[in-house]
């Protein structure tokens, strides 16, 4: 067709994007067959017709249906590793159009607007996914409202992948038919340049048809308007952006599918809001048990077979050419498959499981050999003539349903067929003789949860189906009407292929189950080879195996089958000399998981924790007067919008004028929120503690939370509480209000080439706060601050401020038995929000200093390469003075060598040793040094004598030496020095000094240019004096590291030769040869020396509102000597790496609080690796490796299967309580570990442990010893719940040195289950923590005395209700009334007194409530001791 013709006929025939996807989906059938849905599906449950039971899972499935994208794409996408797919959220606010088309007349008051909504692959020109359609509606003022957000997932995350949006406007016929008329399009771009989906769009529409989309012109344009007419002041508004919380719930919805927020996913609970793809919830998955599993094929299975084979053997002599080898090429059966999978309408929820099915006998219920493993069957006709022959499961299958009705389990019957392989199949010689392939002859499906059903085991038995009828599987199943014209025309109405099985609730988990096996590869084969209809190339050999209808086959050989056997052997074969119960036999590792750390994994992958304030409570916050953030100008910084997103653009920071940067945090407020337990006005004093890039940690100061007296805070409303620094004597600080931090990041403090990293990190990465309580040194809670509002875009300054939640972690446990193991007890964390931490972030652009530039950044770009400088002469001559040694940097090993001597002789002095001693001595075995002092110090001895009457004789010994010795040390220098003088020149001469910046954890690469100075061939060998910096000798490692620094060299592969027990690998070198020797420097130790935990206290000199930076936990430099020897042991080459490591980014920060003194055992799970890599981009096959900086902590992952979460596990010994271990976890995703893609700083508090096992509502008292230390301590203790623990004595006291203080704590908790909280004693005068306390409750609920029921009404003034209690006593007692929800119960009196028998009206109040609901309250009645009398169980319903 033309261009012309075909732009022709997309003018005449407009065809909307959903009928263009409705084309193309339309079932195959043929000329006369009536239309088929699986509404035709029969389905027997005690043989009954039950075809309504598929109703609600048919209607599911019908919407559901869907178009595959391209091949090509999936192949282009799993090419470029974006095989996980990602969640998007698409939300379409408005339509606006100016100038809307005119309708046809006789429609134009009927008529409504509707928006589709289709994918389309742009390279390939292909409509795939399903159409959405919104609700049809008229136009208002020229706009159409729509407010619709959509959902889906893709792993398409490809630039040609986009978004078609059409505007139809629908209308009726005369003949009462609906008419659609598409009125414009545009298109959306989903992955520009692989991006993450991000952003508002104003899409503009344009004229025609998304069908112009198909024209050959318009293949490979990314820009249409350029080809396409814009409508005038028409536009789509809508905004895209990524949605991670569809992770979870992605196995129930399949790819490339649009849908609603109000769809019917089932798998999802219903959600109160009505969305329920915003934060998925996945109903409960319930076991059960399939048995008895058989199936019955018409009239027989013979005779079925032996049918279908026939066909089969009929088309593949069609198409092959004769020959003389034609009898023998037969198709024939090779197995008998089941797949078992539970579908829910849109998808399988999980992988279906293939079961082998085998022929049984009638009558039998034992299993006989397969047809298909034997050449001729051997049957009894009187058996065959009763009853047909059926296949049956010889083992039971576990699947996990849910309780939803439109969950369906599906069965598909596929056989395996074996199939000779001709001369005109194109294969080569090699190829073997036979080929499997794979088809559907029959399915069927069940929905178990339609109608209400007792589960009793009993049979259900279901007609299976086949046909051109659209089914889940989505492949061909082979028609039944052909296998029916084979049976007596008076039977057609009644034979059925039947299944027939049990399904019921598993009740015992011990009973076994298969296993699946489409976790091996032979799942790609299958998958492909099921859906061909032709014999295709297999990959192992197969064995011809005859037809049940021709004996003269060949026998069966137990050779290896293209495709296995599917199932795990229940039974398997055992060697005679072991038995099951043989002592020596190898335990079986069942799968566990331990329980993952309960921690906030806040970071660059966690979403963001930013708030936005009432108005009221902004105006608040700017009333107190906090300083502004300005410019070099005194200009007002530009104030950025943290909820709005902000471009990266590197480049454009790089080339900023502005090189240095200030970057301030400025602490403005902070928003109590109410926490049960926790009384309203805590806390009151509070400090920071974060680290920013890799400065100093940091520490704060006191802060004091002040309320304003001024405003009226409504009890709806939460008003930010203002900080204020508090001195060093205890008053506020009355200069300004807030804490402020500032960085200064110039040239001075970035490494060469750093500048990128730096802004990458601002970019990406988060910042780490932990709130501390300054009082009881107790942790509020962490949170997290987005860096990418710094970047400055090329602005002189920017400020934002920030509004983010403070999150903690509460450990809660199921109620346990009092006899029970609470150990035992499965652990759920919940993140509860303490607050709101208000925080102005900025930075102040400022032009770069030339004369803090380092000589090192003038230099040029950091090379990998070192090339030894030339020696061009010989010694010039000089001094080999003491000086020019030091200037050599051998000032440690000269005195070294000379403290040595100066000892061996003064051993020599002191002993006196005289002429005949030093000569006889030479006859011992001394080494030549000592011989040469010995030598020294006789002659020295001769001359002292011969001068002995012109000097003063001294018979004492010790004086001798004092007067002698200073005239024989000069010699000794003297001949130290040159020796040693020569030495170091000559090994100067061949040192190539090189300096490495490195931080921890990160391997620096470099190559050393070695060349053999002789003219004849030596083997070098390599020592390092330092274990961290070694030779690469594995080639792929070396390649890795030239490809990552980009080193332009040559590699040769097994260059290297290594031997057990040398000092180092070797390597030959021809004469006057230079190679390039690899190295590698890698350190993962680190200082873990840190300060005592509580606030900073500054110097008075200091500024109050600045807090203090603390010492880095980074290593001393050191120099490393890489020495190359020749085979003489004589140095040919030395390479001297200077090391100075840097202070190291922490990406997050963990704290964990265990018992003291025992190991501390956890699992943290890792974030989703797929999304990015370390080093060298993102990878299919990340290898996940990890190293701790602290020696005595095993750290370890394992490496699972690609898509199953990934953990880190550790186990920390322990130390005595309050001590704190701090250390680093390294996270590596590439196999060389080039540089961690994430570090972690981990912190351990110890705590002494006090079980307390309780109940609800009544008081229980422990008692703890606080023991004192060496000096006088005035100490008080805090709990984290004060409204559940009190601790007496409840106000400061002195703790004597070595003294012992009891310390009652009483606990009353307000909630059942196993609960973890705190206690610390504080010195309040140093504000260090003494000790502390993990109390670990086990609360129980209480024995119920009545029940009551209470409906209030909703949005009401509540509802007041009065109980009658009677006092049991005989005498008068005081009672109190305490419940468990006070914010919704509050009675008229709390406390009241009755005398013996007397009775008493309670008054219950109920507040109101603003949504319906249910809630269950606890009424407890107290005595004076807070002991339970009786406890009153109230439901209340709001309605």
């Amino acid at each position: 067709m033309s261009h012309a013709a075909d732009e022709r006929e997309i003018k005449m025939s407009p065809i909307t994007a959903s009928e263009l996807i409705r084309i193309y989906d339309a079932p195959v059938r043929k000329a006369g067959e009536p239309t088929h849905s699986v509404a035709n599906a029969t389905s027997m449950v005690k043989t009954e017709d039950l075809a309504s039971m598929a109703d609600c899972w048919r209607d599911v499935f019908e919407r559901g249906r869907l178009i595959p994208p391209v091949g090509q794409a999936l192949r282009q996408a799993a090419d470029s590793h974006l095989t996980q797919s990602h969640g998007v959220q698409l939300t379409l606010s408005r339509l606006t159009a100016a100038h809307p088309p005119k309708e046809t007349p006789e429609a134009e008051s009927d008529v409504t607007y509707q928006l589709r909504v289709t994918f389309f692959d742009r390279n390939h020109q292909y409509f795939f996914g399903r159409t959405w359609k919104s609700t049809p509606q008229k136009m208002k003022n020229n706009k159409m409202t729509l407010n619709e957000i959509l959902y889906f997932h893709t792993s398409l995350r490809l630039p040609s992948t986009v978004l078609v949006l059409e505007l139809v406007a629908l209308s009726t016929r005369s003949d009462s038919s609906q008419q659609a008329l598409g009125q414009g399009f545009t298109v959306l771009d989903l992955f520009p340049n692989k991006m993450e989906p991000q952003g508002d769009r104003r899409l503009n529409l344009l004229h025609g048809s998304p069908r112009v989309l198909l024209h050959p012109l318009l293949k490979d344009v990314v820009d249409y308007s350029a080809h396409l007419k814009a409508i005038d002041e028409a536009h789509v508004e809508c905004v895209l952006k990524g949605h991670p919380a569809l992770t979870p719930m992605m196995h129930l919805l399949p790819e490339n599918v649009l849908v609603s927020s109000n769809e019917n996913i089932p798998g999802l609970a219903t959600s109160p809001t009505g969305d329920g793809l915003s934060k998925p919830m996945l109903l409960k998955m319930l076991p059960f048990t399939l048995s008895r599993l058989t199936i019955c094929l018409q009239p027989s299975l013979e005779a079925f077979e032996s049918q279908l084979l026939q066909l089969i053997n009929a088309d593949c002599q069609n198409t092959q050419q004769p020959s003389q080898e034609g009898s023998l090429k037969t198709v024939v059966i090779q197995e008998r498959r089941l797949h078992v999978g539970v579908h829910n309408g849109w998808g399988f929820i999980d992988t279906p499981q293939i079961m082998v099915l085998e022929p049984l006998a009638s009558g039998v219920k034992g299993r006989v050999d397969s047809v298909s493993k034997q050449g001729t069957q051997t049957k009894d006709s009187s058996a065959a003539s009763s009853a047909p022959q059926t296949l049956g499961l010889r083992s039971n299958l576990e699947l996990r349903l849910i309780d939803h009705q439109a969950v369906a389990v599906v069965f598909q019957l596929e056989y395996v067929f074996s199939a000779p392989i001709g001369r005109e199949t194109m294969l080569s010689a090699t190829s073997t003789s036979r080929a499997a392939f794979l088809q559907c002859l029959r399915w069927a499906m069940l929905c178990p949860f339609q109608e209400q059903t007792d589960w009793k085991g009993e049979e259900t038995q279901l007609v299976l189906q086949g046909g051109s009828k659209p089914n889940p599987l989505g492949v061909m199943v082979y028609n039944s009407a052909i296998t029916q014209s084979a049976a007596p025309p008076s039977t057609l109405g009644t034979i059925q292929d039947v299944i027939k099985f049990r399904l019921a609730p598993t009740l015992d988990r011990t009973t076994s189950s298969p296993k699946t096996s489409l976790k091996t590869k032979l799942e790609d084969s299958s998958r492909h080879g099921r859906s061909s209809s032709s014999p295709t190339q297999s990959q192992n050999d197969i064995q011809a195996v005859s037809s049940p209808e021709s004996p003269r086959g060949p026998k069966p050989h137990p050779a290896v089958s293209s495709i296995a056997h599917l199932e795990m052997d229940h039974h398997p074969v055992r060697d005679g000399t072991h038995s099951p119960n043989h002592e020596e036999d190898q335990l079986q590792e069942l799968p566990f998981m331990p329980v993952h750390a309960p921690v906030i994994t806040v970071g660059v992958t966690a979403p963001s924790l930013s708030t936005v304030s009432s108005r009221s409570s902004l105006a608040h916050l700017y009333s107190a007067g906090f300083p502004n953030i300005v410019d070099l100008k005194g200009q007002v910084a530009d104030v950025l919008d943290p909820t709005e997103p902000v471009p990266f653009d590197l480049h454009r920071e790089e080339i900023d004028p502005l090189q240095e940067n200030l970057l301030v945090f400025q602490f403005l407020a902070f928003t109590r929120m109410p926490v049960v337990g926790i009384g309203p006005e805590y806390p009151l004093n509070i400090y920071f503690t974060f680290q920013f890039y890799r400065f100093p940690p940091v520490t704060s100061q006191q802060l004091r939370l002040l309320n304003s007296d001024r405003v009226k805070q409504k009890a709806s409303e939460l008003l930010p509480c203002v900080l204020s620094s508090i001195n060093n004597d205890g008053t506020l600080n009355s200069e300004s209000p807030g804490l402020q931090v500032q960085f200064r990041v110039d040239d001075s403090f970035l490494k060469p080439g750093e500048k990128r990293w730096f802004l990458r990190y601002l970019a990406l990465h988060t910042m780490h706060v932990d709130i501390w309580d300054s009082d009881s040194l107790l942790l509020i809670g962490s949170t997290a601050l987005e860096l990418k509002y710094m970047l400055r875009h090329g602005k002189t300054a920017v400020q934002a401020l920030h509004e983010v939640d403070v999150l903690t972690t509460d450990y809660v446990g199921e109620e346990t038995l009092q006899t029970g193991n609470a150990s035992n007890n499965p652990m759920a964390v919940h993140t509860i929000v303490r607050g709101r931490l208000h925080v102005r972030t900025g930075n102040i652009g400022s032009p770069a200093d030339l004369s803090k530039r380092r000589t090192a950044d003038r230099m040029q770009s950091h090379s990998h390469i070192i090339i030894p400088r030339e020696i061009t002469g010989g010694f010039t001559g000089g001094s080999l003075s003491t000086r020019n040694i030091l200037q050599l940097n051998v000032r440690n090993t000269a005195q070294a060598q000379i403290l040595q001597v100066e000892e061996e002789c003064g051993q020599l002095y002191m002993g006196r040793i005289n002429n005949h001693a030093i000569f006889s001595g030479e006859k011992k075995k001394l080494d030549s040094g000592r011989r040469k002092l010995e030598r020294m110090a006789a002659v020295h001895q001769k001359e002292s004598k011969k001068e002995g009457s012109k000097t003063t004789c001294v018979m004492d010994g010790a004086k001798e030496v004092t007067l002698t010795k200073q005239p024989f040390w000069s010699t000794c220098y003297e001949d130290i020095d040159k020796a040693e003088g020569i030495s170091n020149m000559l090994s100067h001469a061949i040192t190539t000094p090189h300096q490495l910046f490195t931080s921890l954890g990160s391997a620096e690469y470099m190559e050393f240019v070695l060349k053999n100075p002789f003219n004849s061939p030596q083997t070098v060998t390599i020592h390092s004096s330092d274990p961290e910096l070694s030779v690469i000798t594995n080639t792929e490692e070396w390649q890795y590291f030239k490809e990552l620094t980009q080193t332009p060299t040559s590699l040769e592969k097994d260059m290297f030769h290594l031997e057990e027990g040398a000092p180092g690998p070797k390597v030959y070198l021809r004469p006057k040869e230079s190679v390039h020797i690899p190295l590698k420097y890698q350190s993962f130790v680190c200082d873990h020396n840190m300060t005592t935990q509580g606030p900073s206290v500054l110097p008075p000199s200091k500024s109050s509102n600045v807090a203090k930076k603390i010492l880095s936990n980074i290593a001393a430099a050191k120099t490393i000597k890489v020495s190359f020897k020749a085979e003489n042991g004589d140095p040919i080459a030395i390479c001297q790496a200077i090391v100075e490591p840097s202070p190291h980014i922490v990406d997050q920060t963990f704290r964990l609080y265990h018992l003291e003194l025992s190991f501390l055992k956890k699992a943290i799970r890792l974030p989703p690796w797929h999304t990015r890599s370390a080093v060298g981009g993102s990878d299919t096959k990340t290898h996940i490796s990890v190293r701790c900086s602290d020696p005595n902590i095993i750290c370890q992952t394992r490496m699972l299967k690609p898509g199953e979460p990934q953990d880190v596990y550790l186990k920390i010994p322990g130390g005595p309580s309050p001590n704190i271990k701090m250390f680093f976890v390294m996270v590596f995703t590439d196999k060389w570990m080039a540089a961690p893609s994430q570090i972690w700083q981990m912190y351990v508090h110890f705590m002494e442990r006090v079980d307390v096992s309780c109940i609800t509502g009544q008081r229980s008292c422990q008692s703890v010893v606080l023991r004192g230390r060496q000096a006088p301590r005035k100490v008080k203790c805090f709990s984290s719940h004060p409204q559940e623990i009190e601790v007496n004595p409840g106000g400061v006291f002195m703790l004597p040195p070595a003294g012992v203080q009891e310390l009652q704590l009483k606990v009353q908790p307000w909630r059942v289950g196993t609960r973890f909280l705190y206690v610390n004693a504080v010195d309040v005068e140093q504000r260090q923590l003494v000790t502390a306390w993990l109390l670990c409750l086990n609360v129980h609920r209480p024995v119920l005395s009545k029940a009551f029921e209470v409906c209030v009404p909703v949005s009401g003034r509540g509802s007041s209700k009065k109980i009658t209690y009677v006092n049991p006593y005989t005498s008068s007692r005081t009672f109190l009334l305490r419940s468990d929800h006070p914010d919704l119960l509050q009675f008229k009196e709390d406390k009241f007194q009755l005398d013996g028998g007397e009775s008493y009206t309670i008054g219950l109040r109920f507040a109101p409530s603003l949504s319906p609901g249910s809630v269950e309250i606890l009424v407890y009645v107290n005595n004076l001791e807070e002991k339970t009398e009786e406890t009153f169980f109230v439901k209340v319903t709001y309605s």
